[in-house]
């Protein structure tokens, strides 16, 4: 009989040949980290909180779907609608400008000009997480908000100033020791404006 169907103990030498068969080892996987919980389905999605500041992208007609996070930067005049903080890239430059949202309207100050765009970012940011100082000319608050800067590398800030009725947003550029609004069609310079702040910590 075949010694490797033959279920009888043998005590010759050499041992009869094993079969041809070859268990591979299971792999142990290591427990779900949460007891007691499932393991999250295919199409489970983690909802992270925003960050405190952010940059979003949107357009004249998209923005609305971030009234609940916008930071307002300041008013218009005529009607007290809100005005947002948007920045642009242009030329190399990424330019701080304003969003008119009830009105869909967004500018930046640009070589002397009010100049529309269409693509933007909006500054996003919860309510005491920023503050507005005072200051003038070149001097720029240690805790400053950046948000942009020109084609060789200077930072630009958010400054805000009251001009004819309005509290409209710009950008800050401290070499040239002033804040830039865009209104009317044109570019706007202020020496004395409010500058947007970080909170410190």
């Amino acid at each position: 009989m075949d010694p490797k169907l033959d279920n009888r103990p043998y005590f010759g030498f050499p041992p009869p040949p094993m079969p041809d068969i070859y268990f591979a080892p299971v792999p142990v996987l290591p427990p779900y980290p949460h007891p007691g919980l499932d393991a999250p389905s295919a199409d489970f999605v983690e909802v992270l909180d925003p960050p405190p500041i952010d940059w979003v992208p949107a357009t004249p007609s998209t923005a609305y779907t971030l009234a609940s996070r916008a930071f307002i930067t300041g008013r218009e005049g005529w009607d007290k609608s809100p005005l947002w903080t948007i920045r642009v890239h242009r030329d190399e430059n990424l330019i701080p400008g304003k969003l008119a949202i009830s009105h869909g309207t967004a500018y930046i100050p640009f070589n002397g000009k009010e100049v529309s765009v269409q693509e933007f970012e909006v500054l996003c940011a919860a309510s005491d997480v920023l503050e507005w100082v005072s200051t003038s000319n070149d001097q720029i608050p240690e805790h400053a908000l950046p948000a942009g800067n020109t084609h060789i590398g200077e930072p630009l800030y958010v400054g805000r100033v009251k001009h004819r009725g309005s509290l409209t947003p710009g950008k800050v550029h401290p070499s040239h020791g002033c804040c830039y609004i865009s209104f009317g069609g044109s570019e706007i310079a202020y020496k004395r404006y409010e500058i947007l702040c970080e909170v410190p910590q």
